[in-house]
Parts: structure tokens; sequence; C-alpha cells
């Protein structure tokens, strides 16, 4: 047998974990953002819902909203764990707020945290209108329209 060089061996033994290392980190970086915008839908379709739900009260309002964040539907969120969903109604105008977390797999590669985990946190606000605002807007309206 003759000689053989083994720099191939060598260079695939320092190349590889760099790039499965990377590959893993886009992989992870990707996920979290799916669940960031996952996060970021679910807050404002439950602001948007609570905007427009019709309650004679205040509690009965509250009520509505928290039974509709509790049937969220959570599998959807991979690796993703929702740490703050509530939603408030304060001088007519219907917040919600939400927060999540990913835990991050390989301990001691997260350089941003020492607690090797990434937040996202979400708000959205809609006012609410009231009946007698919506058809006032709506005269206005059609009282432009009618000029031209």
């Amino acid at each position: 047998m003759g000689e053989r060089n083994a720099y191939f061996t060598v260079e695939a033994a320092l190349v590889l974990p760099v790039v499965i290392g990377a590959i893993l980190f886009v992989i992870y970086m990707m996920l979290f953002q799916y669940n960031r915008c996952l996060l970021e839908q679910d807050v404002g379709a439950i602001a948007m819902g609570g905007s427009l739900l019709e309650a004679s009260e205040t509690a009965e309002l509250e009520q509505k909203t928290q039974e509709r964040m509790a049937g969220l539907y959570r599998e959807k969120y991979m690796a993703w764990r929702i740490t703050q969903l509530k939603g408030s109604l304060e001088r007519n105008r219907f917040c919600v707020e939400g927060a999540g977390q990913l835990t991050f797999p390989v301990p001691g590669w997260n350089f941003w945290d020492a607690d090797n985990v990434w937040e996202a946190k979400a708000s959205y606000g809609y006012t609410r209108l009231s009946p007698v605002t919506f058809i006032r807007l709506c005269h206005r309206f059609r009282e432009e329209v009618g000029r031209e």
C-alpha cells in the first residue's frame, strides 16, 4: 500500500460540526420567527374579536374574551410556550398583550441571553366603535359622497 494523504478527513472533521451547527441555528431561527408570527396573528385576532364583541357590561366582555383566549388552539406552536395572554378594556379601547418563549436546544450556545430562552411579545389595541358613532360616520360619508 502506498501513502495516502489524510487532509480531507481532517478538514471534514473541522468543517462538518460548524456546518451542522449553522444549519441547526438557522432552523431554530426560522422556528422562532414562525412562532412569533403566529403569536402576533393570534393576539391581533383576539384584539379585533374583542373590540367587535357586543356586551352590556365590561365584566361580560372580559368573560367572553377570557373564554376566547382559553379556547386558543395552542398545539400549532412548535417548541413554544405562551407565557402571557391577557386582554383589557380601558376607555373604550380593547387591548391584548401576549408573550411566549422558545427554549434554545443547546446549553451555552445562546449568546444573547444567559437563560437559554428566546422571548417575543406582541400587543394590539382596537378602539370599540359604538353603534351611534358608526351611524354618524355613515351619514357623514353619505353626505361627502353626495357632494361630488
